[in-house]
């Protein structure tokens, strides 16, 4: 452990994947999008997806081995749109990086936790979580906004019970969102989540139900709430420290008891920028914590200059799965 008997866990780590080898899908917008151009450059793309691949998922590992803040991260799969029968929609599929490659990187990588995506419209749903929970996975991920979940959707209730009965978490993206493209930006509404809170499944909101900028309807206060009435409700910090969600950090640490059901989330790639502080920390220190080199110490660093604690650090060891924190075995689906 980098921080004493503790294991730092970040639950929002982005796995990204374009090669069909690997089961991957981007659609060609999303290719062509100035983010996967900068990502390919950083990555090493050059007309080879698979050395795409190997690259990212290389140097993320390599981030996290190197990191002083950080032991490991939630890498999260991302699950497909399904049409009314139950099969995956190629044409309104933005990405799809299967549940497959995702653990076969966590056979590879021991700095990765598994975090697998199961869309409740897909006709295998219930039987797909039973693989992924069998498989040590630590959470359901959703940015439902761009797989087509209503969360709150009726005929999803025995899913949630199968989650429940299987101790999943689900971490459901929050707010709007800003990188993949949606279908549907009202599926953010931390509100719809209750019908999976009252079925018992413990629900982290990612980015802890903040709105973020571009979105005319504001959900934090309603989030703030939820908290007082559901005990299974936390939330993740990711992007907070960036341009989309930065405004909401006075408010949290405002608020008596929010840390303590928070999980320290960076949602990589997505940088931190401590240029956004400077009226906060001053311009020495602001300066001083954007040149690191780290995305995890580095986020890990300027949340603690803004004043959350270290507790944040740790909770996802008490929170998540105790099987899917072991050393893990070689599994394959």
């Amino acid at each position: 452990m980098k921080n004493g008997d503790r294991e730092s866990i970040d639950v929002h780590v982005h796995i990204l994947a374009v090669a069909a080898a690997n089961g991957a899908r981007v659609c060609a917008k999303m290719r062509r999008s100035l983010m996967s151009l900068s990502l390919g450059v950083k990555y090493g793309w050059r007309g080879d997806d698979e050395v795409f691949d190997r690259a990212y998922a290389e140097r993320l590992a390599r981030e996290i081995r190197e990191s002083k803040t950080t032991d490991r991260a939630v890498v999260l799969a991302f699950d497909g749109v399904y049409d009314s029968s139950g099969a995956l929609d190629p044409a309104r599929t933005s990405a799809y990086i299967p549940n497959e490659y995702c653990l076969k990187l966590c056979e590879r990588h021991p700095e990765f936790i598994f975090g697998a995506s199961v869309n409740p419209a897909r006709a295998d749903a219930l039987d797909e979580l039973d693989r992924v929970a069998a498989n040590g996975a630590a959470l359901i991920k959703w940015v439902a906004n761009s797989q087509d979940i209503n969360p709150a959707e009726p005929s999803f209730i025995p899913f949630y019970r199968k989650m429940a009965e299987l101790k999943l978490p689900l971490l459901s993206h929050t707010g709007y969102e800003h990188c993949v493209k949606t279908l549907n930006h009202a599926y953010g509404d931390p509100k719809l989540l209750r019908v999976a809170l009252d079925e018992g499944v413990t629900v982290i909101a990612a980015h802890a139900g903040t709105s973020g900028i571009g979105h005319p309807i504001e959900y934090f206060d309603d989030y703030l709430a939820m908290l007082d009435e559901y005990p299974n409700l936390w939330g993740d910090l990711g992007a907070v420290t960036g341009i989309t969600r930065f405004k909401y950090i006075p408010a949290m640490l405002a608020r008596e008891g929010f840390t303590g059901r928070c999980l320290q989330a960076t949602d990589y790639p997505a940088p931190p920028i401590p240029a956004l502080f400077v009226r906060a920390l001053g311009v020495r220190r602001s300066l001083g914590l954007s040149f690191g080199g780290n995305i995890f110490d580095k986020d890990v660093e300027l949340k603690r200059a803004l004043g959350f604690p270290d507790d944040i650090l740790y909770n996802a060891a008490e929170l998540l799965p105790e099987a899917s924190l072991r050393p893990r075995p070689s599994q394959q689906f």
